[in-house]
């Protein structure tokens, strides 16, 4: 099973959210940023290198969320998010096709990936985030 990473990236109490390219996994889907954890690499240290390379911003972690497992029916992956914001830099799409920030409460709307919506609809998650949110 592949280990991915995510940042949830919060700003202002909104979520910042980017869309996949045509040639992706997952075309024209939303999701959080973020990454394959490399071999003798931690989770943290993976989600900081794959926004540093997607976005190219630094983030700051404040807390990891519970993971979620996804079958894509061609990968597995299992999906560790974190709870971060921006420390510095600005939002440069180095590999996605779009970024927005969101309302908390727009999350259920969006067309997420598969392990994205996933991860949004665990409960335990939904009550952390909108700790962070204010809410």
């Amino acid at each position: 099973m592949l280990k991915v990473t995510c940042a949830i990236i919060i700003q202002d109490r909104k979520i910042l959210i980017v869309q996949n390219n045509s040639d992706s996994d997952h075309p024209f889907q939303w999701e959080f940023a973020g990454g394959k954890i490399k071999i003798g690499e931690t989770a943290k240290d993976a989600v900081k290198r794959e926004i540093l390379e997607e976005l190219e911003i630094d983030i700051e972690i404040f807390v990891e969320l519970d993971s979620v497992e996804f079958d894509y029916g061609f990968k597995e992956i299992v999906l560790i998010p974190f709870i971060c914001s921006i420390k510095k830099g600005e939002i440069k799409l180095n590999e996605h096709k779009a970024f927005k920030w969101i309302d908390i409460k727009e999350l259920g709307e969006i067309d997420f990936s598969g392990a994205d919506k996933k991860l949004i609809h665990k409960t335990s998650n939904w009550v952390v985030l909108k700790k962070y949110i204010g809410e």
